[in-house]
């Protein structure tokens, strides 16, 4: 039976693939096919480069400090940062050159940013695919690929069940890190997403001087309320047309199981967090670990 990983989008929240990849190692799970978009591209390209354990090293050393000067913050056509540096050491580190050169099949998922129609890469070089993927509209600078501009895959397929299938999985499993966005988490956490979407803003604004200050800031010395900061608009947007995406795709074309780690909490940008949310990541596995054990042994029972 052939296995397959779909690791899906959602910025510094990714880092928990480190831990659900590690989870299921333990218990044993081969994969053999693995897709993967955004921070899911990311962390997968180190994963079938057998470079796992390399990223999750420096994923777990980074600094509030490192981490803005990594993503490049700055006023550009296209996005606020270009995150060149991010994908420099990727591709220099942590992931193989190309496709071809992987121990696994893989997949990576971008969006046409003109036609939204959703662009597969599966040959050729995985850098250029992975910085596709990962531009974030308004965050990240788009990136031109055979006269096509590319945005973040998480636009048309967040969690890319479908490209495992394309690949010959019989059996899938999917992360999907969008979970506390579904309408009744909402409904109970309303106040915590607003304090979390407050902790990007809080972060840019820290770390920005002069006149950008004033894109960035949500604060106010009025007793009236100001309205969010550019970037936490735009990432809740996001984050919101993401978690529908992904509802629907995943209605359209069910995994066999589903991970949704918890991560409330964690803010896009909050890319220092990478061992807590590697743990949770883990612990969701071990809380599913028994239903993933038994429909691996019984893989077409319900």
């Amino acid at each position: 039976m052939k296995v397959g990983l779909a690791l899906g989008a959602g910025a510094a929240r990714g880092w928990a693939h480190i831990g659900i990849i590690k989870g299921l190692e333990q218990l044993g799970v081969k994969i053999d096919v693995v897709s993967g978009c955004s921070i899911g591209a990311y962390v997968g390209g180190a994963f079938v480069s057998n470079k796992l354990d390399e990223l999750e090293q420096w994923a777990y050393s980074l600094t509030e400090w490192q981490v803005f000067t990594l993503l490049g913050i700055g006023f550009r056509r296209g996005g606020l940062a270009n995150g060149q540096k991010v994908f420099e050491k990727h591709h220099e580190e942590f992931c193989v050159p190309r496709f071809e050169d992987a121990e696994k099949q893989f997949t990576v998922v971008a969006t046409d940013l003109y036609s939204g129609k959703e662009v597969i890469f599966n040959t050729g070089l995985i850098n250029q695919a992975i910085k596709a993927s990962c531009a974030i509209p308004a965050l990240f600078t788009p990136i031109e690929h055979d006269g096509r501009w590319l945005i973040d895959g998480a636009v048309v397929n967040p969690v890319p069940v479908n490209q495992c299938r394309n690949m010959g999985a019989d059996f899938v499993i999917a992360v999907n890190l969008s979970a506390d966005f579904r309408p009744q988490m909402i409904d109970k956490f309303e106040r915590e997403h607003a304090e979390n979407q407050l902790k990007t803003d809080e972060f840019l604004e820290k770390n920005t001087t002069g006149f950008m200050k004033q894109w960035f800031s949500s604060s106010s010395k009025s007793d009236r309320p100001e309205p969010p900061g550019i970037v936490s608009v735009m990432s809740s947007a996001l984050e919101i047309l993401q978690a529908r995406v992904t509802r629907s795709r995943l209605a359209g074309d069910p995994p066999d199981i589903l991970i949704e780690p918890q991560l409330l909490d964690v803010g896009l940008l909050e890319f220092e967090r990478a061992e807590e949310l590697s743990k949770k990541g883990f612990e969701a596995v071990e809380r599913l670990a028994e239903q993933i054990e038994f429909q691996l042994r019984n893989p077409y029972k319900d």
